[in-house]
């Protein structure tokens, strides 16, 4: 028999009545650009900067916490396991002649208690290891053709000569885009990829304000993907623009409250994966301490395909994990009536001496760990833990961000994604 891990009512009544509970946390910020410039220093530091602006008191308020009370969502128990990947990259029988089509069957990674959501992982890893092996194939049926050129395989088109693409090191994250009266693309919020059909974001990333007469339409109708820049631009790799067909916003989200921000976008059409495409994998315990004590957040901020003055490039930067007690302590001084305290469904990232966060704009991206795979030439692969929701200010010293923890929802994701 199973051992129920998800129950809603054991679990949140075990930790709501335990009085003091230490429990490792994540956040996911936001970014909506509000003129104050953005700095990538490095690779693992993103510093969003504007003395006048960051010391403003008034940032302190409703205006300036960007993100959106029901408890009754279900939090994992965490069994302090960690999970093993290690099936999904077991060797895959090959020919010998190397120019020969490569196309193992997919193995079943299904098994008594294991969710859906971790066997799609592994699904996706063993993907990975295919197209590894498929590349690696092709560059030895090149030489192996030279040598037998009698062969019954010959040599893909396309082999000799090509030269590889940069390969996407957050190749699940996407953008989410909003038609502007211009016919371009504003991009307002982030997403991560999931599975080939659906996207992960916040729930107040499902419309924009009526007010906003930068859009045409409050509503968003792509998500892009495939690409560091999000502008199309004449020169390097096109992104690939997946239509939204179908919004599906948690049924305990009521905006403007700060809980439960969490929607699904069902995409048109399936996404083929790539090197450059490729969905994160969702962190299923609620404990986060077996992935270490940093994670990052990635992002664009708003961007406007017509606009001059911010990158398109996305930024990345590392936050540390902040304690559950101690983030509730730092950020209740703000409570209003959207959010007033952190609930088991959210965690908590940031800088104790600010600097490196996200801010408006970088709604519904992830905050995510790398995972430690042995193929290098694929695409990076992250367990996703959070969904970048709310911040009191942008990058302000003793303030992390909220996340809206994954974990916590899957029971309502994977029936939708892969039904069942």
């Amino acid at each position: 028999m199973c051992r129920d891990n998800y129950s809603v009512n054991r679990y949140y009544y075990s930790m709501s009545g335990s009085g003091n509970i230490m429990i490792k946390c994540i956040v996911v910020i936001c970014s909506f650009y509000t003129g104050s410039s953005i700095e990538l220093y490095n690779p693992d530091r993103i510093t969003v900067f504007d003395p006048k602006n960051l010391n403003n008191p008034n940032m302190i308020g409703d205006k300036w916490i960007w993100g959106y009370e029901n408890t009754s969502e279900a939090v994992i128990e965490d069994d302090h396991k960690p999970f093993d990947i290690s099936e999904a990259l077991a060797d895959n029988e090959q020919h010998e002649n190397p120019c020969a089509p490569h196309h193992p069957a997919t193995p079943n990674f299904s098994k008594p208690c294991r969710r859906i959501s971790q066997t799609k992982c592994l699904e996706y890893i063993w993907e990975l290891k295919v197209r590894d092996e498929r590349a690696k194939r092709s560059d030895a049926c090149v030489k192996y053709f030279d040598k037998h050129p009698d062969s019954e395989y010959t040599p893909p088109l396309g082999i000799i000569g090509g030269a590889a693409t940069e390969k996407g090191e957050y190749p699940h994250m996407g953008a989410i885009g909003w038609l502007a009266p211009s016919g371009s693309w504003i991009f307002k919020c982030g997403s991560t990829l999931i599975s080939p059909k659906f996207v992960l974001t916040a729930a107040h990333c499902s419309r924009a304000s009526d007010r906003d007469d930068s859009i045409a339409d409050p509503v968003p109708k792509i998500v892009r993907l495939g690409d560091k820049n999000i502008v199309v631009s004449d020169y390097g790799p096109f992104p690939v623009d997946g239509n939204i067909l179908n919004i599906i916003v948690h049924p305990n989200y009521t905006a403007p409250k700060k809980y439960d921000d969490i929607a699904l976008f069902e995409l048109e059409w399936p996404i083929i994966f790539s090197s450059d495409i490729q969905p994160g994998c969702l962190w299923n315990n609620f404990d986060v301490s077996s992935l270490g004590t940093k994670a990052t957040l990635t992002g664009w901020g708003v961007i406007d395909t017509l606009g001059r003055n911010v990158s398109p490039e996305l930024l990345a930067g590392t936050v540390d994990l902040v304690d559950q007690e101690k983030c509730n302590n730092l950020l209740l001084p703000n409570c209003n009536r959207n959010w007033c305290g952190l609930k088991e469904t959210q965690l908590c990232a940031g800088k104790n001496a600010g600097g490196v966060d996200a801010c408006q704009g970088d709604s519904g991206g992830p905050l995510q760990v790398k995972m430690d795979l042995p193929i290098k030439d694929q695409g990076q692969m992250h367990y996703i833990i959070g969904v970048t929701s709310f911040g009191i200010g942008c990058a302000l010293p003793n303030l992390p961000g909220v996340y809206t923890r994954v974990s916590a929802y899957l029971d309502w994701i994977e029936p939708i994604v892969w039904g069942q």
